[in-house]
């Protein structure tokens, strides 16, 4: 009966934040289709980022972009796909917020993970002076995949104690800090644009998790990881 409802719980909280994602879009929305008067332009951008170190992470980014306030200030709803390559050995601990709350320890310990998400993406950005960028993004809603992995389990029971199947997490959603699911990258960042093209540096946030086949102590079945790491990346409007 529990496992049941820890299999509902993600779908109810992706209906409560589909209650603020859709704010999002609608100004957004508002926006494009405001009167002809006001200053704005629509872009496009791509971005390619990559970071590290904690292993590596790459990414690229599609976002159509609004432009207010005679270009100063950028804002658009877009695209992200994400890559995580881990190096070594990489822990990760009990991802359940109600569990940590509690103060679960148990974790999976996976060689070498590699996963993969596609995410929708917020991203604003403000013109300092010139060329000058300052501005963040960050995952809202996706999914996730990757291979299957066995990773080394540690928790309270002994029987459940040692390898453990898990793959990615399927469901990426954004819920503020722990409550958060899947994998979600963030960007904070400044950046110098030349024309069409430019470049950003700053830091990325990104966290990973794994679910395992089976529910393991505290009916538990995800495991969650986040690192910071320093990024650059290039970017293209047309």
């Amino acid at each position: 009966m529990n496992r049941s409802r820890n299999g509902q719980k993600p779908v109810e909280d992706a209906l409560r934040a589909v209650c603020w994602i859709l704010p999002l879009l609608i100004i957004a929305t508002a926006h494009a289709s405001a009167s002809e008067n006001a200053d704005r332009l629509l872009l496009h951008q791509l971005d390619l980022s990559i970071a590290t170190p904690s292993g590596v992470t790459a990414a690229i980014a599609y976002t159509p972009t609004f432009s207010f306030f005679d270009h100063r200030l950028n804002a658009g709803i877009g695209g992200r796909f994400s890559s995580f390559f881990g190096s070594g050995s990489v822990v990760f601990p009990n991802g359940n917020a109600a569990l940590i709350a509690a103060g679960a320890r148990d974790t999976l310990t996976v060689d070498q993970p590699r996963s993969y998400a596609l995410n929708l993406m917020f991203a604003v950005s403000v013109r300092l002076f010139a060329g000058l960028e300052a501005g963040m993004n960050i995952d809202l809603i996706g999914v996730g995949f990757g291979p299957e992995v066995t990773g080394q389990y540690a928790g309270l029971e002994p029987a459940l104690s040692g390898a453990q199947r898990a793959s990615p997490s399927r469901l990426n959603l954004f819920l503020f800090g722990r409550h958060d699911y899947g994998q979600l990258d963030s960007e904070f960042f400044a950046g110098y644009w030349w024309g069409s093209w430019g470049v950003r540096a700053g830091v990325s946030h990104m966290s990973t998790e794994y679910t395992s086949s089976r529910p393991l102590d505290g009916n538990n079945d995800r495991f969650r990881a986040s690192a910071t790491r320093g990024f650059v990346a290039l970017g293209y409007r047309f």
